[in-house]
């Protein structure tokens, strides 16, 4: 999937307070994202709350994302799930849908399962979907890696998986994965690291704080394209500056994921929940430091039109 490079956004689904999908606010934030430049859009993974949808909220998501993006660039849906019975029925409704490609993180809760049993997952999605797919390689949240080695295996299975998003990975990573799976094959990698290694091989990033500054990236990405590396190397250690925070243990024990919701909001969007689960309010204190955040990338991004 050549289109499928740069900044794959992994687009977050808020919710009204009874826990529904927030319908016209994820329409007003596809389109923003769509219009902010950024390569395609990645739905329903974790920052998108998949895995807390039911099975028929998953395909209501799937819908609204495809039929808002009406073919302004491509649309990729996570299918992931503990049985491979889920992903299909998933899998085959998004590519009716119109979804350009899928995604799926390795079966999770059962973390004690083979590497013969993982492979044997991703072969009956493969013989099942006939579409390009790219694997989700979140450790943390599968409970195990999918090494390289199991990973090329998959593909050997399975052609027409293009790539990997490795969830915390590095250029280190991404080249050892490179080294394994060949130079066709595709990671995505963490946006403190976009830059130098998309000279080095990693396809892009999809990076659940650039959502809530998805600009940053987009400016990001053309500087590294059109080989400016002065500016790409400035947009860089901003990208890192502004990311950070969010993944930051201090963070997360304060604010949890209500943090992005904060960081919606001070982008205007009327979010009245995200997560889906019960979360604490973020403190006047760090709504203030959020705001001089963003004030303080949106000065780095003016330098442009000096």
């Amino acid at each position: 999937m050549d289109a499928i490079r740069g900044m794959l956004l992994p687009v977050p689904t808020v919710f009204e307070t009874d826990g529904r999908i927030d319908e016209p606010v994820m329409r007003e934030l596809l389109d923003y994202y769509i219009a902010s430049g950024v390569n395609a859009l990645f739905i329903g993974g974790s920052f998108g709350q998949g895995p807390a949808l039911s099975p028929v909220e998953r395909k209501q998501l799937t819908e609204i994302a495809v039929s808002q993006a009406k073919r302004r660039l491509p649309v990729v849906i996570h299918i992931g799930a503990v049985d491979p019975y889920t992903s299909i029925d998933l899998g085959r409704h998004a590519l009716e849908k119109g979804a350009d490609a899928l995604a799926c993180v390795g079966p999770f809760y059962y973390s004690d399962r083979t590497t013969e049993e993982v492979r044997g997952h991703f072969k009956m999605l493969g013989q099942a979907l006939k579409a390009p797919m790219m694997l989700y390689n979140n450790p943390k949240y599968q409970g195990y890696p999918i090494t390289p080695e199991l990973m090329r295996q998959i593909v050997e299975d399975s052609p027409q998986v293009f790539g990997t998003k490795l969830a915390m990975g590095g250029v280190d990573e991404a080249l050892i994965y490179g080294e394994i799976l060949g130079p066709k094959f595709k990671m995505f990698a963490i946006c403190s690291q976009l830059f130098p290694g998309m000279r080095m091989g990693i396809a892009g990033t999809v990076s659940p704080p650039l959502a809530v500054f998805p600009e940053l990236g987009v400016e990001l990405i053309r500087a590294i394209d059109r080989k400016d590396n002065a500016r790409a190397l400035e947009l860089q250690v901003a990208a890192t500056e502004f990311q950070a925070p969010f993944l930051s243990n201090v963070i997360k024990k304060e604010c949890g994921r209500a943090i992005y919701r904060a960081g919606l909001q001070e982008l205007g969007f009327k979010v009245k929940a995200y997560p889906r689960w019960p979360t604490g309010e973020v403190t006047p204190q760090r709504r203030e430091w959020l705001s001089n955040l963003y004030k303080r990338m949106r000065m780095v991004l003016a330098k442009k039109a000096a």
